[in-house]
């Protein structure tokens, strides 16, 4: 059912065996069945089938998006589409997929619903939109409810994703409290700790409230400035995979319990671990 030219009922007629186009449309729009049973299913199939090959497990978020001329697809709204590279009308979806290797394959999946969307309440009662679904919620959240959705069904060694996920404090936040390793982007300018932070109250001044909120005396730097301090020298040129024109390769460097990532010469991708998670040195995703 999935091929390269558009998705509507007459084409998936023509790819799936002995199908009926009246009983394919029936279960399609009018037939209830529960999508996040099935979505298990295929996951668990998965999970079974990368066992044969070696290696780490990954979960990867990532989005993507379908273009749609109208307005009443569940969803759709004006928005940046990063693979595209500009604001068009999309529907857009944060994914999750089962990677070992070079192989890799869908286990989950959430609609994106835009702030447009969940406040207005008509519109999604017209569009059918379960009721505790329509509230809003950021795509580093949807991606939390899929690997939650997905515990005890998978089995992988850590999560990954691009810097929508990676530049969110709660979500990797969320991952650590979880027990669960990750290998994010992250933007430049993100402050960290060259040594591990040790977080206190600071003491009441015996005026005004008693303060609340957390801070570190470890200094913190920026991580386009930390890349300034690595010489030429200390970065590695790693081939991690085979592209479509041969082997993809990037440039990475290890600084005081930071993983550190770069391409043309800049810095791009990181990722900040404590040592205890290092089991072993990880390349960026």
């Amino acid at each position: 059912m999935f091929h390269e030219c558009k998705s509507n009922v007459e084409r998936m007629v023509e790819r799936v065996p002995e199908s009926n186009y009246q009983q394919l449309q029936h279960f399609i729009s009018e037939s209830e069945w529960d999508a996040k049973a099935v979505m298990r299913d295929v996951a668990r199939h998965t999970n079974e089938s990368l066992e044969s090959v070696g290696g780490e497990k990954g979960l990867i978020l990532d989005e993507s998006g379908n273009e749609k001329a109208g307005e009443k697809s569940v969803g759709v709204a004006r928005q940046y589409i990063g693979n595209v590279g500009k604001v068009c009308n999309w529907q857009v979806g944060v994914y999750a997929g089962l990677s070992r290797l070079d192989k890799i394959s869908l286990v989950g999946a959430k609609l994106y619903l835009p702030k447009e969307w969940t406040s207005d309440k008509k519109r999604c009662r017209r569009a059918g939109i379960a009721q505790e679904e329509q509230k809003y919620r950021t795509k580093p959240e949807l991606g939390l409810e899929v690997i939650k959705e997905l515990e005890a069904v998978i089995e992988y060694d850590w999560v990954g994703g691009d810097s929508v996920y990676g530049n969110s404090p709660e979500l990797r936040k969320s991952l650590r409290e979880l027990g669960k390793a990750y290998v994010m982007d992250v933007g430049e300018e993100l402050r960290v700790c060259l040594e591990k932070p040790r977080p206190v109250v600071p003491e009441s001044s015996g005026r005004g409230r008693n303060r609340t909120r957390y801070v570190i005396a470890e200094q913190k730097i920026s991580l386009k400035n930390l890349v300034k301090e690595i010489t030429e020298s200390q970065w590695q040129r790693i081939k991690y995979r085979e592209g479509t024109k041969g082997k993809l390769v990037r440039e990475a460097a290890q600084e005081k319990g930071l993983d550190l990532e770069k391409r043309d010469g800049r810095s791009r991708r990181n990722r900040n671990f404590d040592k205890s998670e290092n089991r072993q040195n990880r390349g960026q995703i």
